[in-house]
């Protein structure tokens, strides 16, 4: 997992290069330079320079600590963690490499048994742009997925 630091999301906010009306992605994170090129398993949103984030941020990473998701919750934004396998990954980070090779996007992976309880929801394909609603739906259909 890459560490961000909220921070670091806010100075970047404050320098133009993220849109904070926006949904904040993986790969806004990546674009803008708050995280390096190599993510293997996500990002994890930590709670350092929490005292900078006095506006509401929506934003889609792998993990979250309990310290970041407070702060950003109480300045009115939400956080939602979302699973997605390597190649679901790759295809958020890099889409273009599949329209140059001629594929077509993968489908969003389920998360493993494991992991059901640290994540919020699949990733969706390609980058969204807006914030879902949270839902009793998400939960109600990861806990109802067939063995």
């Amino acid at each position: 997992m890459q560490p961000v630091g909220l921070g670091k999301i806010a100075k970047l906010i404050n320098a133009g290069k993220i849109d904070s009306s926006e949904l904040i992605t993986m790969k806004t994170l990546k674009d803008a330079g708050a995280i390096g090129k190599q993510i293997e398993d996500g990002a994890r949103l930590m709670g350092r320079g929490a005292e900078h984030i006095q506006w509401p941020i929506h934003l889609e990473v792998s993990r979250v600590t309990a310290r970041a998701k407070a702060a950003v919750e109480a300045a009115g934004g939400s956080v939602r963690r979302v699973h997605y396998n390597k190649l679901g990954l790759r295809a958020l980070l890099k889409p273009e490499w599949f329209e140059k090779k001629g594929r077509l996007l993968p489908r969003p992976a389920r998360p493993p048994p494991k992991l059901k309880d640290k994540v919020d929801s699949i990733g969706r394909l390609p980058a969204p742009t807006k914030p879902l609603p949270f839902t009793t739906e998400d939960a109600d259909s990861m806990s109802a997925a067939p063995a």
